[in-house]
């Protein structure tokens, strides 16, 4: 099994460390360069710094994206939003339906781009998997740790969870969760309901069981395997909890830490989540209909999934701001290292995504918009030539 990661920075890095140690060297971690120069001069290994202990892992493979046109069983995304498009486009013709692609970030929104632009027809699509982490890393050149020739990563502590876009063949998934008999703990168990070597369709599903059994042996990386109700759950609070925080930041030019020590900024966060809480529950109203009129359920045993979780409530996601800040210490946001070193954003994978979901279903998202703006006119005003 050859396991390809792409976006070598300090979350792919520490993905692909995690990886390499986790899995026997028969499988092969392969990261992947846009350029020649980068792939030909990469790290041959990666140490990861915790708590003061450093970990090595090494004999990576580094090539590029076009270095060949072999199949790739199992693709590790964990660029940024705006330049995974990009990635995957130039990947697509090297994926297939037996194929799994891990989106690490952004999910949502870059999920819908990459199935309408690339993956239209169901049934030719790779495998999904939506990641979510809360883990912060960094990387050290090289040297500054005892004279080590490799990159070193410096992660914070937190989780990975992960979750299975449903199979257009109807293969349950999940079915492991609700399985009285086996215990949700029970990883290789719950394996066995992704693919069975017994079956006829085994090769199919591969690259999806061994791509979960690979990220579930990561101990280390506090990865959990969650169904994908929860993962969307998760997904549009860091959505919406983005969409205020990475522009407010890009448009300041300060940390995320200081961002709501000013009662304008708490205040415009709140219009921000006021407006993402009614977009994401007359989505989840319209998808509850969609699903009910495909003869999938009842009205009443459908009213529960109708129904807006508490945590997309427009209060709990502002406190999700307000947590999410406070944790980030000195870290900037990447909209704001991009608006520094003058590189497109991910605001159309953000507020963006959020206004053409208002749209959509009906919602007017005024703050959201003007954010979206904002950014577009940060970007392209050079205001920091003025003199």
């Amino acid at each position: 099994m050859r396991f390809h990661v792409v976006g070598v920075g300090g979350i792919g890095s520490l993905v692909a460390h995690h990886l390499r140690r986790a899995t026997s060297t028969a499988h092969s971690i392969v990261l992947l360069y846009t350029k020649t120069k980068h792939a030909n001069h990469g790290p041959d290994g990666l140490h990861v710094q915790s708590f003061g202990s450093v970990v090595p892992a090494s004999g990576f493979e580094r090539e590029t994206f076009t270095a060949n046109d072999d199949p790739i069983e199992s693709l590790f995304v964990t660029t940024r939003a705006n330049a995974t498009l990009h990635a995957l486009r130039e990947l697509a013709p090297r994926l297939n339906a037996n194929s799994t692609v891990v989106l690490v970030h952004n999910g949502l929104a870059v999920y819908d781009r990459v199935v309408e632009e690339l993956f239209p027809n169901s049934i030719r699509r790779p495998h999904f998997i939506f990641a979510s982490t809360t883990h912060v890393s960094s990387f050290r050149t090289a040297g500054q740790l005892n004279g080590d020739p490799y990159k070193v990563i410096l992660p914070g502590q937190g989780t990975f969870e992960f979750g299975i876009v449903p199979d257009p063949f109807g293969r349950n998934f999940e079915a492991g969760f609700t399985d009285a008999t086996h215990s949700s703990s029970e990883d290789d168990s719950r394996l066995s309901y992704l693919a069975n070597p017994q079956e006829e369709s085994y090769q199919r599903y591969r690259s999806l069981r061994n791509t979960v059994a690979a990220l579930m042996m990561t101990d280390t990386l506090s990865v959990r395997w969650k169904p994908m109700e929860h993962l969307q759950l998760v997904l549009r609070q860091d959505l919406a909890v983005n969409s205020a925080i990475q522009p407010l930041t890009a448009l300041l030019n300060c940390r995320t830490a200081d961002i709501f020590d000013a009662p304008s900024s708490m205040r415009i966060a709140s219009r921000i989540c006021e407006e993402a809480s009614a977009v994401f529950g007359a989505q989840i109203r319209e998808q509850t209909k969609a699903w009910i009129h495909a003869g999938y359920g009842q009205i009443g045993s459908a009213l529960g999934i109708a129904r807006l979780s508490p945590a997309l409530e427009a209060e709990a996601l502002v406190k999700n701001c307000v947590r999410t800040s406070r944790n980030s210490k000195a870290a900037l946001s990447n909209m704001l290292d991009s608006v520094r070193r003058g590189r497109a954003t991910e605001i159309e994978f953000l507020n963006g995504y959020m206004v053409k979901l208002g749209k959509v279903y009906g919602v007017p998202t005024p703050t959201i918009e003007t954010m979206y703006d904002l950014v577009e006119m940060r970007t392209r005003v050079p205001v920091d030539l003025i003199s």
